[in-house]
């Protein structure tokens, strides 16, 4: 009998893959911010409104030119970026939204480290000796 698959609403669903131009000087087209050392990924900054397009604030970084570059620095992230040539193709994905406490299972029944001790108590008191 086969069974029906549920697609599930995973993250790698939602990765783009953009290819960004630069400007006169060479320089990418999208600032970068965050970055392993500030204990963050690699993340697209704050985007003019000239600059609005596929990519939008707050993306993280992936992969440049299919490396990939999660949990980099960023300054090793911008030493890639600046080894390539032309547009740079770079995956990215918006971030995920934190569910509130009760769609996490704040509704869940929780030992107290309280009632775990009377429980042990009252289960140690029943062993034969």
């Amino acid at each position: 009998m086969a069974k029906v698959l549920q697609k599930k609403n995973h993250w790698t669903s939602r990765v783009t893959e953009v290819a960004v131009s630069r400007d006169a000087r060479g320089e990418l087209n999208v600032p970068l911010r965050g970055g392993a050392e500030s204990g963050q990924f690699a993340h697209v900054g704050p985007l003019p409104d000239s600059q609005r397009g596929p990519l939008a604030e707050g993306e993280l970084v992936l992969e440049v030119e299919t490396l990939s570059v999660s949990g980099l620095p960023l300054y090793d992230v911008r030493a890639i970026i600046a080894g390539c040539q032309g547009a740079v193709r770079l995956k990215t994905v918006r971030p995920g939204e934190l569910k509130s406490g009760v769609q996490m299972g704040a509704n869940r029944v929780y030992i107290t480290p309280h009632v775990f001790i009377h429980s042990f108590d009252a289960f140690s008191e029943n062993l034969p000796t």
